[in-house]
């Protein structure tokens, strides 16, 4: 310690390193998006201000939104006259929520609270009658008005939930500088939100030029033949200028980059990470000392990522890794999943917590399992959980040989369902809330779908191809046909 020329040397070793990661920083921070960085002003918000917004699982819908927590600058938001299983988290200053008359004044269709119709639903008469307020229009960001886009206009788009197919698209909706790209004759769950630098969207013709396959829209009388000319002239609309569309630069992320990112399995955190990974538009994100089975692949400016010390700065707590700290070790007796804290839980915003590896969104017999919604517009029961698989970008892969839906054709999560879908069969359950023993069914003996969330007893324990259950509230069926087995585990 006495010896100048160690000193010198360990000062010029803590330069160097203070250096690069500066370096690092200031790389990372020029790479980021406006909702990646810090908001310019402090967060307003309070729970139980309304507010209007888009439904994450209805792209094109504007709902009544009400704030049920605030973390820093980030919301959990309530859609109003539904389960808080569709509780969703934004950044304060998204561009996705608005004040309320927002869609009146810049006419977009609002969908009222369930029991309210759209033609008697008035903002007035809602905030009185629940004791509301409704959140001021100075707690949200102004963005730029600037596209050339046009609602009508099409385009060729790759579906995101399967990024191998590029398909006949329309933009359906216009929202400030965002375009709403729609597939041509399917659901809006396919639907989403970009702008025109998205490497996701291209004028008509775009395939033709680079020899990829355009898939057509569904119900095309001629899928294999389809011919943009004919099918702009039956449609009677007008492609989308090649000008409207302007490729951002690919991103500066650079492998080992810190970041703070929110965690996708619990989305109430925000977790120490590393990019493990980049492509030109995309990067792998690995959280600092979980396992590699929870990296994942997303878009370079995913609203989810953040830069170092974003989270000091918004005053969201920090999820360390796991063993780095005192904080990372609380709780940890509650859950028997190492490096889980019993924060949150594997059926989302319901449950604040849990006790067991059967809530847990790490756990091993998690792992591999998505939340499954029930559509909340088609009826509510209990949410479920599919189990899917990865391929080597952390994607989500799907058999196209099976498309497997719940009744009332309940749409899956992002990426669940193959656009080419065979008919659907259906499995109806009862809701039930409580923890229970997972039931797997498989499917022809090769698509497995555990269902779980429901305590269930043969009514018919001889036979294990059986069409009834007995729950401790009473029976109800579970309908399959000659190539379904359910098993009793």
């Amino acid at each position: 310690p006495d010896d100048p020329g160690f000193s010198l040397s360990l000062s010029l070793s803590l330069s160097l390193s203070l250096s690069l990661s500066l370096s690092l920083s200031l790389s990372l921070s020029l790479s980021l998006s406006q909702s990646q960085s810090v908001p310019r002003m402090k967060s307003g918000f309070k729970v139980g201000l309304k507010l209007e917004g888009i439904d994450p699982s209805h792209p094109s819908m504007f709902c009544v939104l009400t704030v049920a927590e605030v973390i820093g600058c980030r919301l959990r938001l309530h859609i109003d006259g539904y389960a808080e299983c569709y509780d969703f988290w934004v950044n304060a200053d998204s561009a996705e929520i608005r004040p309320a008359g927002w869609c009146r004044e810049h006419h977009h269709k609002l969908h009222p609270p369930k029991g309210y119709s759209e033609t008697d639903f008035d903002w007035t008469s809602y905030l009185q009658s629940t004791g509301s307020q409704a959140a001021p229009p100075s707690m949200f960001t102004c963005r730029p008005a600037t596209c050339a886009f046009t609602v009508g206009m099409k385009l060729e788009a790759v579906d995101r939930k399967n990024p191998g197919l590029v398909c006949v698209a329309t933009v359906a909706d216009v929202m400030d500088d965002q375009i709403l790209v729609h597939f041509d004759n399917w659901e809006d769950t396919y639907d989403y939100w970009c702008d025109s630098s998205s490497p996701y969207i291209h004028p008509v013709g775009w395939c033709e030029e680079q020899g990829r396959p355009l898939t057509a829209p569904q119900g095309h009388p001629n899928p294999e033949g389809f011919v943009w000319e004919e099918y702009l002239r039956e449609t009677g609309c007008g492609a989308a200028p090649p000008s409207a569309f302007t490729l951002r630069a690919p991103h500066g992320f650079q492998v080992n980059h810190r970041l703070e990112a929110v965690d996708r399995r619990n989305p109430m955190l925000i977790r120490v990470a590393t990019v493990a990974d980049i492509e030109d538009h995309r990067l792998k994100v690995h959280y600092d000392g979980w396992s590699t089975a929870f990296d994942f692949w997303c878009d370079a400016d995913l609203c989810d990522l953040h830069p170092v010390g974003w989270c000091q700065r918004t005053g969201h707590p920090l999820e360390p890794p796991p063993g780095s700290s005192p904080l990372s070790s609380l709780s940890q007796g509650v859950c028997p999943t190492t490096g889980c804290r019993g924060v949150g839980h594997i059926k989302g915003a319901k449950y604040t917590g849990h006790h067991s590896a059967f809530g847990c969104p790490y756990s091993d017999i998690n792992l591999r399992k998505d939340l499954v919604l029930p559509d909340r517009l088609e009826g509510e029961r209990s949410a479920t959980l599919v189990s899917v698989t990865m391929d080597h970008h952390g994607n989500q892969s799907h058999s196209h040989s099976h498309r497997v839906v719940f009744q009332n054709d309940i749409f899956p999560s992002t990426g669940s369902t193959p656009r080419p879908s065979q008919p659907a069969t259906n499995l109806q359950v009862k809701q039930e809330e409580a923890e229970h023993h997972p039931l797997t069914a498989l499917i022809s003996g090769t698509l497995q779908v555990p269902v779980v969330g429901w305590g269930l007893e043969p009514a018919a324990s001889q036979n294990r191809s059986f069409s009834n259950f007995q729950l401790a509230e009473g029976q109800f069926p579970l309908k399959t046909d000659p190539g379904i087995k359910v098993l009793r585990l």
